[in-house]
Formats: structure tokens, sequence, C-alpha cells
């Protein structure tokens, strides 16, 4: 576990407050990565120095992930959508394969990694074997920079796609360049992967990296009629503006709620401004420039202040709570 995860009074107070009455006492974390620092060990130093988000969190074991749970929601119940580390340096068999095994022996559910060298055939015997759910590619897999200037055909391939498609899965994409989702090579290629794959369910992770509003409202207006054919997932987004318009523009039944833990786990919050966040985080890591120490010492965590924003735009919509905290991962990632 990592010792920078710790509880503090105010955060329990938080807790008490804002979230254990509201938030379902049954729910599933749809974006979380599982694995074992023998499938990472690979993955250099100056690869996490130079990630914000590899130096937050690289690790996270289920028993790791039982013990952050019970900390974070000692009242409720979380079911977990297991998915590897998509990255080009980490033993990716090795990690699949620990997702299996959970599978057979938690209760979870999980998403299998590919990479655009992988044969059709060795792809569909491992996911059917494993009981997999759906699939994780990354653009890391084509590029090691993030918001690479990559096709998402780059790191899953059509081959890949189709193979998907007559399984009628899910996939969780991360879309690549910096555009994020109004990118128009973005917008052409989902475009292109809902009109020739229509059977796959295809989730766009992080709101198509929309943290700023202005990356979201653009691409739903670039996307039109299609974004009813996609899923979105909320993990590491905070930014209120964000799920305002998700909650008003998109169907309820199109949003799955995730952590993006382990990277999520530190205490904290966001700012933004033209198009840019800005973490606010309590926890020393490298990349905190500290803009206000006197107001860090009463940060909370930084999922308790993601489901606040989402708990607070839903008010007393139970149905739509239901569906974005359970019922959408749930049919979503079906078990195969």
């Amino acid at each position: 576990m990592y010792d920078y995860f710790k509880q503090y009074p105010h955060d329990v107070v938080f807790y008490e407050k804002w979230i254990k009455d509201r938030l379902p006492q049954s729910f599933v974390d749809a974006h979380a990565h599982f694995n074992l620092p023998e499938h990472v060990s690979n993955v250099s130093a100056e690869a996490i120095a130079g990630d914000w988000a590899l130096e937050s969190g690289l690790l996270m074991s289920i028993e790791d992930s039982d013990t952050y749970l019970q900390t974070l929601f000692p009242d409720q119940s979380v079911f977990r959508i297991c998915l590897p580390w998509p990255l080009r340096d980490a033993d990716t068999v090795a990690n699949n394969q620990y997702i299996a095994n959970l599978i057979q022996e938690h209760d979870v559910r999980g998403l299998f990694t590919v990479r655009p060298e992988y044969s059709r055939d060795s792809i569909e015997e491992a996911f059917v074997a494993g009981h997999f759910s759906g699939f994780k590619p990354y653009p890391y897999m084509a590029s090691a920079t993030k918001g690479a200037d990559v096709s998402i055909f780059d790191f899953m391939t059509h081959e890949q796609f189709k193979l998907a498609n007559e399984l009628k899965t899910a996939i969780l994409l991360h879309l690549p360049r910096r555009g994020r989702l109004p990118d128009p090579d973005n917008i052409a290629e989902i475009h292109l992967i809902l009109d020739r794959y229509p059977d796959i369910k295809l989730v766009v992770a992080h709101f198509g990296r929309s943290f700023c509003i202005e990356h979201f409202e653009k691409g739903l207006e670039k996307l039109g009629s299609d974004v009813q054919g996609l899923y979105f997932d909320t993990a590491a987004v905070l930014n209120p503006r964000v799920y305002d318009m998700a909650f008003n523009k998109l169907d309820h039944r199109r949003i799955l709620f995730g952590t993006d833990f382990p990277i999520m786990l530190w205490h904290g919050k966001r700012e933004w401004s033209d198009g840019q966040y800005h973490n606010l985080v309590r926890e020393e890591f490298s990349w905190n420039r500290h803009p206000y120490p006197d107001q860090e010492k009463d940060y909370t965590f930084y999922v308790y202040e993601q489901i606040k924003t989402i708990l607070d735009l839903l008010g007393s919509d139970e149905q739509s709570k239901q569906a974005i905290f359970k019922e959408n991962a749930l049919n979503v990632y079906d078990q195969r």
C-alpha cells in the first residue's frame, strides 16, 4: 500500500456529512487498475517521473484495494471492474493473467489489455478462457508520449475491433491526441467505429479526457447524434460544469462511475482556467507546486470531492443515481 494514503479526522467528518447517507449502499467502481510489482518492474523511473498520474499510483493489488475501499467507504459495498495497467513496458501477459485470476477467485469483473501486435486468435483464446468483460486498449501501446498524435487504430487494430464486435463486448477507450474529445481525427474515428462495429459497447474513458468544460462542450457538439451510441465513464473527472453538461445532454444510462484508483487516492481538488486543469494536492509529490499551502491541511480525499459533486448535481434523482453508480457498469461489462 502507498504510505501517503492516510485518513484524517476531517475526512471522516466529510464522509459522514456528504457521502455516507447519499451514496448508494452498493455501487460499482468501473475504472480501477490492478497489478503486482513484478508486472511493472520494467517501467523506468524516468517514465514514472514524467507522468504525474504514474507517480501518484502505479501499483494496486486486490488486497490493497480492499483496504482502500474499506477505509474510504466503510458503510458501502463496492463492486469492481478491474483493469490492467496498459503500459508498453509492463508485462501485459502476466497482468492480464492476474486480472483473470481475480475474476476467478474474487467477486469482480475484468478487462483485457490488447497490444496491436497481438493476433486475433491469441486474444480470443485468452479473453474467453479468462471470462473477461471487455477490452482495455491504450495509446501508450503506440506511443509513450501522453497525448501523442496517433490513431486509435495504431493501438487497437481493425482486426481486433472486428473481434470485439463479433464477441459483442465492451471496449474502454482512452482517446489519443492533444485535442482530446473534440479533436477532429478522434471524432472521425469514433464515427467510423460506431458505423463499422455496431455491436461493440464503446465506453469513452474520462468523458473523453474532458477534465475541462471546453473540451467536453466542443466534443459533444462535434459528435452530434452519434453521442447517443457512446458510453462515458467519470474516472478522475471533478469539474462540476462537465458533470452538469453530461447530466443535461446525455442519457443517464450512458454514464458509468469510476475512480481511476490507485492514481486518485490523494487528498486534493482541482481548479480550471483556459482549458487547463491544475491539481491541488496535500501529498508531497514532485509535481506538487503548493500554490495554497495554508489550505492543504483541509483537503479531503479527491474521490470524496468527485462523489460529492455528482451527488449534489443529481439531487434526489435516485433512479439516475442507481444507474450511474451501479446498473450501467453491470450492464455494459456483463459477465462472459
